[in-house]
């Protein structure tokens, strides 16, 4: 303990020395204070505290002990404690203050579930970084298959333990190099403790940790509950890990290889331009990795969430087992989901195929692609591969893509794909799919080849691709939590069925997300995940219906929508009013080159309330937030023609819908006024 007291004695003038003492350090004062300070079971309001401490006594010992000489030098070195884990807040929403403030020992705080210690020397497989540190790459090239769906599990083949084997067989996450070992460290540890139940209900247990189980895990845990988290898979779920994230770093890659490869309309003359795929892929997966802590299993358990590893069903109306431990809950949320939906065409199941799930592990750019499905993923997808140098084969069940878009939408982008290379085969119908050749890596053909056999126009006609990508729309996961047990009602297609208010046919259980609703967007799921914290949790009455939902297509050039559609007003018999404006007219896009699209708003017959909008364009999916934020707040179009927009924008093209509203307000009655108006002023 002297030597601890000189130590800080000599340095307690200097911040930056305080900050770095050794971790050991601070472990011998964190102890030496456990000894000497009132530690016991607190109250505050509604909430229980066991083994907790005074911020205040903290800083008095710091003081008293010599390890600081005033209460600024206390509160420093009491944060560095914070910083390195041996002390913290009960809440973890505040560091160390001289105030009636609870804190924990680390001893003493509750365990929320994390990575066990374990001795460097031994702890060999304790980690996906021990597991596969120098191995990755070489059994990659010595399977020839590290770049196919199948890769785990031909690396589970090798020589590693069984729980490790396990776990990659039902991740799909490959190559196995640094990025995507961070990944797995972050969002599914090979080794996590979970922790015990202590008895107590949960104020509420969430099935699934992507965008919806997190928000409703974070935020109820914020406010104070007592929450459970359960993932089976991986933390983040579609968005991190084969969605938002993922395909919009290879979006980027694909709309930069474009820009260069027309360089030469802007006036700048380059060499050929080369894709390296390998380091495209490469960029996505470290891109990945670098955001992966937000979602990470341990982010949650420092706030407070328990977080559960495993697979977790209903075992009643109001209890859950995960790994043989058994939550018993007030409320629960279900956020399980959703997945790829496979197509029945005879043989698919047969070959290799790719959906959002494997397609980010690819290493190497098939030659040929087939592409099944035409909606967003579909069509992102195929003109980022076509962009990338592949032929690409899209195949249409009618004759356009993006159903849900309106028509004008829908032409505009499917000319700019044919513009990149893509290959539209319209009104065909499938009969057949097989591999006609294997692969064989010692022959350099890296992917098998594939024959498509279609029918068109009473005829058949076959296709040979490289690859088949399969973005035939997604299916709800509603078949592995045991969903009756707890007189929860669903349906496969449609989901678990919910009322307004997000409430299951157990109106103690909610759910959020693509398993319980039409809109399967990451943002909505966010909303609904808040929504679902007020219902649940404090007696709220918020409606899902009243949620606005904008969506983009980041195709190029994007495609945004918001509110109704004109074919909808149509069908309910809505009278209505449009306003367009065209890219081609906008100064910006002209001196861009950048003039494909539009911006169109429809508003109620006769007014300026705004009943929906859809962008075409570069930046739609950008712009549309302006639209949505004046249907949110019912300001109408021709305010919008009052708000100074920056010129030259693209944006302007809104302000100047409002232009063509206020021109209609402009009858002949009032034309005729002004013009003697003026005239009079004229005498």
């Amino acid at each position: 303990e002297a030597g601890v007291t000189d130590t800080m004695s000599d340095n307690h003038h200097d911040k930056e020395a305080v900050e770095k003492l050794s971790p050991k350090l601070y472990s011998d004062i964190a102890a030496d204070m456990r000894s000497k300070i009132e530690v016991k079971d607190r109250k505050y309001r509604l909430h229980s505290y066991k083994k907790c401490f005074l911020g205040k006594d903290a800083v008095k010992y710091l003081i008293a002990e010599g390890f600081a000489e005033n209460v600024q030098d206390a509160i420093d070195l009491g944060n560095q404690l914070v910083k390195y884990d041996e002390i913290s807040h009960v809440t973890r929403e505040h560091g160390l203050e001289d105030k009636d403030l609870y804190y924990y020992f680390k001893e003493d705080a509750p365990f929320h579930g994390g990575k066990p210690k374990l001795d460097e020397k031994t702890a060999k497989g304790s980690s996906w970084t021990k597991v596969f540190q120098g191995l990755g790459k070489d059994w990659g090239h010595h399977t020839g298959q590290y770049h196919q769906p199948s890769v785990v599990s031909t690396l589970a083949d090798g020589d590693i333990d069984n729980s490790a084997k396990e776990k990659l067989k039902q991740l799909e996450v490959s190559p196995l190099d640094k990025y995507n070992t961070t990944l797995l460290e972050n969002v599914h540890p090979l080794k996590w403790k979970d922790p015990e139940p202590d008895g107590r209900t949960y104020n509420l247990v969430v099935i699934g940790g992507g965008v919806g189980g997190l928000v409703s895990a974070a935020g109820s845990a914020g406010v104070g509950a007592k929450v459970a988290l359960i993932e089976a898979n991986l933390l983040g779920g579609d968005c991190l890990n084969v969605g938002c994230v993922p395909s919009k770093a290879l979006l980027k890659s694909a709309k930069v290889a474009h820009q260069l490869a027309t360089a030469k309309e802007y006036g700048i003359v380059t060499s050929e331009v080369k894709v390296d795929f390998p380091a495209v892929m490469e960029r996505l997966r470290k891109l990945r990795a670098s955001i992966a802590h937000h979602d990470s299993a341990e982010r949650f358990a420092s706030l407070g969430v328990d977080v559960y590893l495993g697979h977790g069903r209903f075992k009643s109306r109001n209890e859950i087992e995960v790994n043989g431990k058994v939550l018993t809950f007030a409320r629960a949320v279900v956020a399980t989901g959703g997945s790829p939906n496979i197509p029945a065409i005879p043989g698919l199941d047969k070959v290799p195929t790719y959906t959002n799930l494997q397609v980010f592990n690819l290493t190497k750019l098939p030659a040929v692609i087939g592409v099944i499905g035409t909606g967003p993923i579909g069509c992102e997808l195929a003109q980022a591969f076509a962009r990338f140098g592949a032929k690409v084969h899209m195949f249409l069940r009618g004759d356009s893509i993006l159903r849900k878009e309106e028509d004008d939408a829908r032409e505009i982008v499917m000319k700019a794909m044919e513009k990149d290379g893509i290959i539209f085969h319209k009104n065909i119908k499938y009969k057949k799919v097989e591999v006609v050749e294997d692969v064989d890596e010692k022959k350099g053909k890296s992917f098998p080849s594939i024959k498509i056999v279609l029918e068109k126009a009473s005829s058949e006609m076959e296709l040979i691709v490289n690859a088949i990508v399969v973005a035939a729309g997604r299916k709800p996961n509603v078949h592995t939590a045991a969903l009756e047990k707890a007189g929860i009602k669903y349906d496969p297609k449609d989901g678990v069925k919910v009322n307004d208010m997000l409430q299951t046919t157990n109106p103690n259980v909610f759910a959020c997300g693509d398993c319980a609703s039409k809109y399967q967007f990451t943002h909505f799921a966010d909303f609904m995940a808040r929504l679902v914290i007020r219902n649940a949790l404090f007696f709220g009455s918020g409606k899902a219906s009243s949620l606005l939902v904008p969506w983009a297509t980041y195709t190029d050039p994007e495609v945004a929508h918001v509110g109704e559609y004109e074919r909808d007003l149509k069908k309910r018999g809505i009278e209505f009013d449009t306003y367009k404006k065209d890219f081609k007219d906008n100064d910006r896009s002209i001196v861009d080159s950048d003039t494909l699209g539009y911006v169109k708003i429809l508003t109620a017959k006769g007014k300026d309330k705004i009943l929906g909008a859809t962008i075409v364009g570069s930046h739609a999916g950008d712009m549309i937030s302006e639209l949505t934020l004046a249907m949110q707040s019912n300001t109408g179009l021709g305010k919008l023609a009052g708000v100074i927009h920056p010129y030259p924008t693209a944006a302007e093209a809104i302000r100047q819908c409002g232009d063509l509203y206020n021109r209609t307000r402009l009858t002949a009655t009032t034309a005729r006024i002004l013009r003697n108006l003026l005239a009079f002023r004229r005498r």
